[in-house]
């Protein structure tokens, strides 16, 4: 039973200070994020916090992972909820939820993919769940018709990414879908990027407009 409590304990302690941590990056970014300053928030000394993380890289990984987990499961809810729809329809959903997501957590959006934090290295276990992310996009990309034949340049790319290790689990793509998956993923959140960081602002159009012309054009397949 004690150990029991004091895991418990432990669990909370962790999820409060990662809490913590996310109101400090939504105030300074993440060159804020401080473990000092954490524990003083919760009322604890630094040195009594260091037992819960080891370190700041520590809890950078925590929150990384927990938002590419969480991302994750946005991504898969949605195209299960959309299951037996056209698969340009289901594609649709699969975007609107990555947008959504990012505009309601735009921290912890920019967090995985925004600028790089200096000095701080993944491990490879924080992108496991970035892995079903890229399932699912490869699974609607894969759905698609494809309305155009590939560009060389886009064949060249096929070539390339045929001898790349695998980007998700489950059954490995060919070098031509896998070409289709970056080229939805970096499109998708090359506008949401750009939106949630206010880019497009005083450019007199809805980025939402936007977003659309792009999703229309990735089904078409242009």
């Amino acid at each position: 039973m004690a150990t029991a409590r004091r895991e418990r304990y432990r669990q909370q302690t962790r999820e409060e200070a990662k809490a913590v941590a996310l109101t400090q990056l939504a105030e300074s970014g993440t060159a804020g994020i401080s473990v000092n300053a954490i524990a003083k928030a919760m009322g604890m000394t630094g040195p009594a916090l260091y037992r819960y993380f080891a370190g700041r890289d520590e809890l950078l990984t925590e929150l990384i992972t927990d938002a590419y987990r969480e991302l994750a499961a946005v991504a898969v809810a949605a195209a299960e909820a959309a299951d037996g729809a056209a698969p340009a329809d289901r594609f649709r959903a699969l975007a609107h939820a990555l947008r959504d997501w990012a505009k309601q957590q735009p921290d912890r959006y920019l967090l995985i993919y925004g600028t790089p934090v200096p000095g701080y290295q993944a491990p490879p276990e924080t992108t496991e769940s970035a892995g079903t992310l890229m399932r699912t996009i490869l699974d609607a990309c894969a759905a698609l018709d494809r309305a155009a034949a590939p560009t060389p340049l886009e064949a060249e790319l096929a070539r390339q990414l045929e001898g790349v290790p695998p980007w998700a689990p489950g059954p490995e793509p060919d070098g031509e879908l896998k070409s289709r998956a970056l080229a939805t993923w970096t499109r998708l959140h090359g506008v949401i990027s750009l939106e949630v960081q206010g880019q497009f602002s005083g450019m007199g159009f809805d980025p939402a407009a936007l977003f659309e012309a792009e999703i229309g054009a990735l089904v078409r397949g242009a």
